[in-house]
């Protein structure tokens, strides 16, 4: 009876295990759907959308919507749908049918931060499917005053089977059945192919005296998990330990015999213990390596041993000295990336602060006129940002800039400068590097420009394609001839731009090789600057870089 006991108590341990990983599992997972739904409800695009009052501005915001819940939806395995109910009950949602989202809303109590509906039967695909449904409501992030700051309710679809994780639950015995049930009692998974999704577990499964039951509840859910396992397999491990037993009887007797128990004193147990440290070192875990065999017997098992141990010295002394070196090359590259990239950032051309103090200064001698204080105040906005800041700044931000940088030169130059802006209303959310713009149309205007005799056109464009945003610093200048401009494009790319190569062009030259290195050091060699141009035609300076918002 005492092995019976010990089976019964190890098989309902290992059961207990079960139901604990199981449980653990499913805790994760909804873990995840709970900072999905928080993440999605208090997102900027459901904020603004669902405070949207116009119809007009709704539409417009709709497609960011469908596009920002179609990112969320594929971040987590599991998600099937996500559905927005506004105040007014009209449903915002991806793939399934939207009839019942709006009387599903108002079973998620408006006291809980995140609720477990249950399971539920929805269309999807034009087929019912069973599925579970976990909610919150969502209120406004600007709004706080009592009544007025619910926005509507946030509703995830989520696949029953994939709540544990990839599908199927921890391994279980055979013969053993699972049963997962939600907050109302109706099953939600079972392997059990009599039971029938959505109704009670039935009370004839659990009163069958072949089969032992053990429970477990699912705190998220407020539902439960039961195993049952038919007594022959919860036993199974009891002609096991009988046959361990007589095992050990005869091994016993076995060692009773002299002579073989001085072999395996003095050969198997040296070489077993050398074939498990092998095979401890062939897990791949480092810490292994510095562990060490010990034998005794026979001179050639030692020997044996002794040369292992330093084969394994030696190995780990070349791990050691392997890791060592790829840490110090990476903090080297680490350190030269950020040293390069900072040297970039600090490269400012004098020739303009030059140009607007002597600007400035032709203005006061004139009349006092209160230009010089929007030349001040645009010179003291631009040095301000090119010095300080951080490195990525949204489009709209780079613009304000380069439009007072670009107001000192046309009081310099007065209608001899022209601009124009062509920008789509979109793009200006993107993030750009900081001084991005700059150095090109600093090279437009003292290049292109500067040496007309007649009105001189600016234009900056900028426009999103697919996952990229292109901008376009474009001049009506002289142009610059098909030989210079291939030797302009070389330096940009080679970090080679001199005075001797370039001529006049070896400052522009600098400052467009320094804008190209610091896209490549932020997104990569697939991005950068372009530079065309016609003689007599202008010149078009074109910047790539991945359409990227703020997090």
């Amino acid at each position: 009876m005492s092995a019976v006991n010990i089976v019964k108590r190890n098989n309902t341990e290992y059961v207990n295990g079960l139901l604990s990983q199981l449980n653990q599992s499913i805790s994760s997972n909804s873990n995840d759907y709970k900072r999905s739904i928080e993440t999605v409800a208090y997102s900027e695009t459901v904020q603004k959308f669902l405070s949207a009052a116009d119809p007009t501005r709704k539409f417009e915001l709709f497609t960011q919507l469908e596009a920002y819940l179609s990112d969320m939806a594929g971040m987590k395995e599991g998600i099937l749908d996500i559905a927005l109910v506004d105040k007014n009950g009209a449903v915002y949602n991806l793939r399934a049918d939207a009839d019942p989202f709006a009387a599903l809303s108002k079973e998620i109590p408006r006291n809980n931060l995140y609720y477990f509906l249950g399971l539920k039967m929805i269309d999807i695909s034009y087929m019912t499917t069973p599925v579970l449904v976990a909610g919150a409501p969502i209120y406004s992030t600007a709004e706080f005053e009592a009544g007025r700051n619910e926005l509507g309710t946030l509703l995830l679809v989520i696949n029953n089977r994939l709540l544990f994780g990839n599908g199927t639950p921890v391994h279980l015995p055979e013969g053993a059945f699972v049963y997962m049930t939600d907050r109302s009692g109706r099953l939600f998974y079972t392997n059990d192919d009599s039971s029938k999704l959505g109704e009670p577990i039935p009370e004839d499964k659990l009163l069958d005296d072949k089969y032992t039951i053990q429970r477990e509840a699912i705190p998220d859910l407020d539902g439960g998990i039961v195993i049952k396992m038919t007594n022959r397999v919860f036993l199974q491990g009891l002609n096991k330990i009988r046959q361990e037993q007589l095992i050990m009887v005869a091994i016993a007797l076995v060692l009773m015999i002299v002579p073989l128990l001085y072999v395996s004193n003095n050969i198997l147990q040296p070489l077993k213990k050398l074939m498990r440290l092998m095979g401890e070192i062939t897990l791949g875990e480092k810490k292994n390596l510095s562990k060490r065999v010990v034998v005794d017997g026979y001179a050639e098992m030692i020997i044996m041993a002794s040369r292992f141990n330093e084969m394994l010295a030696e190995i780990e002394d070349l791990t050691d000295h392997l890791l060592e070196s790829k840490r110090v090359l990476y903090e080297t590259e680490l350190i030269k990336r950020r040293a390069e990239l900072s040297l970039l950032q600090s490269q400012i051309n004098p020739h303009f602060l030059y140009n607007t103090l002597e600007s400035i200064k032709g203005l006061a001698a004139d009349d006092g006129s209160s230009q010089i204080f929007e030349l001040t105040e645009a010179l003291s906005m631009f040095f301000r940002y090119s010095i300080k800041g951080p490195d990525m700044v949204t489009l709209e931000r780079e613009l304000i800039i380069i439009k007072n940088y670009i107001l000192i030169h046309q009081i310099r130059f007065g209608k001899r400068l022209q601009v124009e802006y062509d920008l789509c209303t979109k793009c200006l959310a993107y993030l750009v590097p900081r001084m991005i713009l700059q150095p090109i149309v600093e090279n437009a205007i003292k290049h292109g420009i500067e040496p007309l005799k007649r009105t001189g056109l600016l234009r900056i464009k900028g426009y999103r394609d697919g996952e990229n945003l292109l901008l376009f610093v474009e001049d009506n200048g002289s142009g610059i001839s098909p030989d210079k401009l291939a030797e302009i494009n070389a330096s940009i790319d080679l970090r080679r731009s001199t005075a001797d190569s370039l001529d006049g062009y070896s400052e522009s030259g600098i400052g467009l090789s320094n804008v190209h290195d610091r896209i490549r050091i932020n997104f990569g060699e697939t991005y950068g600057i372009g530079m065309t141009s016609e003689l007599e035609g202008g010149t078009t300076v074109s910047i790539t870089i991945p359409a990227r918002r703020e997090a």
